[in-house]
């Protein structure tokens, strides 16, 4: 991993650019945590704000608070790793990489973060409608930061492309595209465009979008292959800020989880924001069919985690990404009460098991809050699942705990007045919403 620190100067600090949209972008986000950097795919970041390894609430808050002073007041790379030793001071080594990897676990962190929240402000500031109508045409500028000590050969050969703002290539290109990477784009008007291919030599007017040259990469965290292109690190194709900008969660919704010491003594949860839109109206029609009655309970079991490719057992456990992003256990848990006894024919559910799955892998929402057990009095971490299908409603709700997001539940809200079960998964809707389903897919 110490190659990756070749690919800077780390002499320099250049993030002293922070303004509104950059700092607006990186207070939205929910602290969330991790066991590892691919607990959350790229896009995720958008929304999430994650240290790899970093589970503790009090130290991914000192961090958070950090990497916000950089970003509102400039502070440098060295005034963060001090911040940083003081953390570690208090709490103890802060997970991955190990003491000795310092100072390369500190310059990640603080370019990562620094970096993609002003390119998502950037990103902000030109597609805004006015910019747009000057400066339609976008460049990709190599080392728009700094000069490499070992520049990446592609990230060379895209020096200077010019293509339309609209151009499907950004959506992966949009820089940076790497760890540690400092490229970035700057919008154009026609004049300047053909000003900036004359300089280069070439036609007036834009280039052709370069090949995409999709590899094939194993997710570590899922097991599943994903298509990467040439030239961008595993993790980074993907545009900074581009789902925030567009609103995939509305603007009255971004904003940060509270701490859990912020829960109301007595309280189970926060409490769901004001004026949300009825879920029906987010929803698209089921496409899946009950299973039949009678059947033995693997039978509903299996059919379900075979949706995940999961099976019953200590090993039969699969990881899967969910809408936001998020990597999450599927197990025969969510089967399962808290005694360890089959839950599957509680309230009459087990026919409909399968359309309650349809929660976790095509959610209308997705919701994560601080949640108090009524019993223990503990505070724990939950995410929630929330789908309706135009008839009925469906749960799934994960829990955070020793193996990361692992299942506790998958269920329809059984009542048999449509008013009352509407109002129940209406009252799942608090904390932070991370996730909704885009119009265009309703």
């Amino acid at each position: 991993m110490n190659a990756i620190v070749a690919f800077a100067d780390p002499g320099r600090d250049d993030f002293r650019q922070a303004f509104t949209p950059q700092v607006d972008y990186f207070r939205q986000k929910v602290s969330l945590p991790s066991k590892g950097w691919r607990d959350l795919d790229g896009r995720a970041h958008d929304r999430a704000f994650v240290v790899a390894g970093v589970e503790k609430e009090a130290v991914l808050g000192e961090l958070r608070q950090a990497i916000d002073k950089a970003i509102d007041k400039g502070t440098t790379l060295e005034e963060f790793r001090r911040d940083f030793d003081k953390t570690v001071e208090r709490h103890g080594w802060i997970g991955g990489a190990g003491e000795d990897n310092r100072d390369w676990r500190t310059r990640v962190i603080y370019e990562t973060n620094v970096r993609t929240s002003y390119q998502a402000g950037r990103l902000k500031q030109m597609r805004d409608p006015a910019v747009l109508e000057l400066r339609p045409w976008w460049m990709y500028e190599h080392a728009q930061l700094r000069t490499p000590e070992t520049p990446r050969p592609e990230h060379l050969a895209w020096d200077g492309i010019i293509l339309r703002h609209d151009d499907p290539w950004w959506l992966t290109h949009f820089g940076p595209n790497g760890w540690l990477c400092t490229c970035g784009v700057r919008p154009l008007s026609r004049r300047e465009r053909d000003r900036e291919q004359e300089k280069r030599k070439k036609p007036a007017g834009p280039d052709e979008a370069p090949p995409l040259n999709l590899r094939p990469i194993r997710d570590p965290k899922t097991g599943e292959t994903v298509y990467v292109p040439e030239g961008i690190d595993f993790g980074w194709d993907h545009m900074p800020g581009d789902s925030w900008e567009r609103g995939l969660v509305p603007s009255e919704l971004q904003q940060p989880l509270p701490p859990s010491d912020a829960l109301a003594p007595g309280a189970r949860a926060n409490s769901k924001p004001a004026d949300l839109p009825p879920l029906k109206g987010l929803s698209k029609p089921s496409k899946v069919g009950r299973l039949k009655e009678g059947e033995a309970v693997e039978t509903y079991v299996d059919a379900v985690l075979g949706l995940f490719g999961a099976a019953r057992g200590e090993d039969g456990a699969a990881v899967y990404r969910d809408n936001a992003g998020g990597a999450v256990v599927i197990s025969e848990s969510l089967f399962k009460d808290a005694s360890g006894a089959w839950k599957v024919f509680k309230g009459g559910r087990a026919e409909q098991y399968l359309q309650a799955a349809e929660a976790l892998k095509d959610p209308d929402e997705i919701w994560v809050d601080w949640e108090r057990n009524t019993k223990t009095g503990e505070v724990t971490m939950r995410r929630r699942y929330l789908r309706h299908d135009g008839d009925k409603p469906q749960v799934a709700v994960f829990e955070w705990g020793k193996a990361g997001w692992v299942g506790t539940t998958l269920f329809p809200p059984m009542n048999s007045d449509p008013k009352r079960r509407d109002a129940y998964v209406d009252n799942q809707r608090h904390g932070a919403l991370l996730y909704r389903r885009p119009k265009e897919e309703r």
